[in-house]
């Protein structure tokens, strides 16, 4: 799973688009996560506010690589780790991500379907990384668990 070459090029564009207000960004992002039930702990918004340029590379780094999983999973590994520090769950992760979305998606620029649709696909991917450092998790099914479970339905 990975990205195509043009979300990656939409994604780009659109943080380049956030970029003079990323400020701003982060915290309307952070409002949206203090109205969701989240049990990690939660920076505190100045904490987040002196951090917003380091969270803007962060990001752009991620997207700019994620066409290229070998690349990009030590660094997100980096980020979960801090997330780690920070008692993150695994239901967490899914709430971070979609916080993110919804912010996306009501921040100024208009976003168009197939962009939605490449964030959707990007933090998916972060999230998989994510949950597989973190909590062992994979959405793979192994074929010796799915044949007998497929047969026997």
């Amino acid at each position: 799973m990975s990205l195509s070459s043009f979300q990656k090029r939409l994604l780009l564009q659109d943080i380049e688009l956030l970029k003079p207000d990323f400020h701003q960004f982060t915290s309307a992002y952070h409002r949206s996560l203090s109205t969701r039930q989240l049990t990690m702990t939660v920076p505190e918004q100045e904490s987040i506010t002196k951090r917003s340029y380091i969270l803007y590379c962060a990001l752009n780094k991620v997207v700019s690589h994620l066409d290229d999983l070998q690349q990009v999973t030590p660094f997100i590994h980096y980020l979960a780790n801090n997330l780690s520090f920070l008692n993150v769950s695994f239901e967490d992760i899914d709430t971070l991500c979609d916080a993110f979305i919804d912010t996306r998606k009501s921040y100024i620029h208009h976003i168009s379907a197939q962009l939605h649709q490449a964030w959707l696909q990007a933090t998916r991917i972060f999230a998989n990384i994510v949950k597989s450092y973190l909590f062992a998790y994979s959405n793979v099914v192994s074929l010796s668990a799915y044949c007998p479970a497929r047969l026997s339905s």
